[in-house]
């Protein structure tokens, strides 16, 4: 996700500064290198030597006391592909608003010409005060970033509950990946995307489905979100938190799905049906429990319908992506695919082959366009064949 990008994660002295050593080690799992300076009010929260140790590079704090030959804050401020300040007190917010340099954190910060995301943690008190709300204003106009604080309990009793809390660590990394992301392709585009299965219930305790989580779709979400789309994800049951600051519908059955993939139908867009949508559903739906006997029990299923072919007859100006998962006769199942479900692309998976399953975080996939053209990728991370998936589309969508 952040393979070789260059993060300088910036803390401050915030009750929240913990949280900060959990969101280095996420990064760095995503392949970021990372590197940590803290102001000196951050070091009376949490060690420098904690982050020194996560990163196995120094933690700066003095701006006057360096161990390298350049100037530290300099050195520091022309590393970085981005800077991430979290927590990102009032203080600090307050100082480098005025443009103050008097510590390593808003000297470089002055200093830098890299991008800047704040994500500020402080009392709700704090937080709602004009002079905050008005520092944020300013520095978002000149081109800051800023991930507001979430709400939650405070750090004491006394505060109770209320806006102030540090963003989540995956709320905190996406807005990251999105900053960094290289085009913004789809800008102002709609998409809407399927993701995950679909339930379809037999009585109150049982279900037909599959082993679909939804990994692909979200991932799916992700790119689409970063290259400026607005995104609308339509998905059924799933563990998988959705990617943050899109539009969401939870849905169970096909039935479901297909109303709310119709509702939200992107004119000018592009639709992506990523979700295992079950093929059949029970004809009848028990209202109690069938009790188990004996005898062998029949379940009569009906056909359910298919979504994208369905939605084949609202298509004008947007691009249609199917995929296809098949385990023989790959490329000739898909090819009536695209041309039954008017497809301008599908991706054709085989879950027999290593990597390429459910529930894993890779896939191996084809994608075969409308033209007949085949383009055969090899086994990547699932968030990489996303933005494979959406760079071809968003091609042939601004190329109509």
């Amino acid at each position: 996700m952040f393979t070789g990008k260059k993060i300088l994660v910036g803390i401050c002295g915030g009750i929240a500064a913990y949280k900060v050593c959990e969101l280095v080690r996420e990064l760095q799992r995503k392949g970021a290198i990372v590197r940590t300076m803290l102001t000196p009010d951050a070091t009376r929260f949490i060690s420098p030597l904690t982050f020194a140790s996560l990163t196995g590079a120094p933690a700066s704090v003095d701006l006057f006391s360096s161990s390298v030959n350049e100037i530290e804050h300099i050195e520091l401020a022309t590393w970085p592909d981005i800077i991430a300040i979290a927590p990102a007190t009032a203080t600090t917010i307050a100082k480098i608003s005025s443009g103050l340099a008097d510590n390593l954190v808003t000297a470089t910060l002055l200093a830098t010409r890299a991008k800047i995301l704040l994500a500020p943690a402080m009392n709700t008190g704090m937080w709602q005060n004009p002079a905050t709300q008005d520092n944020i204003s300013l520095l978002k106009n000149r081109g800051y970033f800023v991930v507001d604080p979430e709400y939650g309990p405070m750090a004491t009793s006394l505060e109770g509950a209320g806006f102030g809390r540090l963003p989540e660590n995956r709320t905190i990394i996406s807005h990251l990946f999105r900053i960094l992301w290289p085009t913004k392709s789809l800008e102002n585009k709609k998409v809407t995307i399927t993701a995950g299965c679909t339930i379809e219930k037999i009585d109150p305790v049982r279900f037909i489905s599959n082993h679909a989580t939804g990994k692909m779709g979200f991932a799916l979400a992700e790119i689409a979100a970063a290259m400026g789309a607005q995104v609308t994800l339509v998905h059924g049951p799933t563990f998988l938190k959705p990617p943050v600051d899109i539009d969401v519908i939870q849905v169970e059955s096909a039935h479901e799905m297909m109303e709310a993939t119709h509702e939200n139908y992107p004119e000018r867009g592009i639709l992506i049906g990523a979700a295992a949508v079950s093929d059949y559903r029970p004809a009848e739906f028990s209202q109690s429990k069938i009790k188990k006997d004996k005898n062998n029990l029949t379940l009569k299923l009906k056909i359910n319908p298919d979504i994208l072919f369905e939605l084949k007859k609202k298509k004008t100006n947007s691009i249609h992506v199917g995929f296809a998962l098949e385990t023989n006769n790959e490329i000739e199942n898909a090819a009536k695919k695209i041309v039954q479900k008017g497809l301008d692309i599908i991706v054709v998976n085989n879950p027999a082959e290593d990597g390429a399953g459910f529930a894993v975080d890779t896939n191996k996939v084809k994608l075969m366009f409308a033209d007949g053209k085949i383009i055969d990728l090899p086994l990547k991370e699932k968030i990489n064949v996303a933005a494979e998936i959406l760079k071809h589309a968003a091609k042939l969508l601004n190329n109509k």
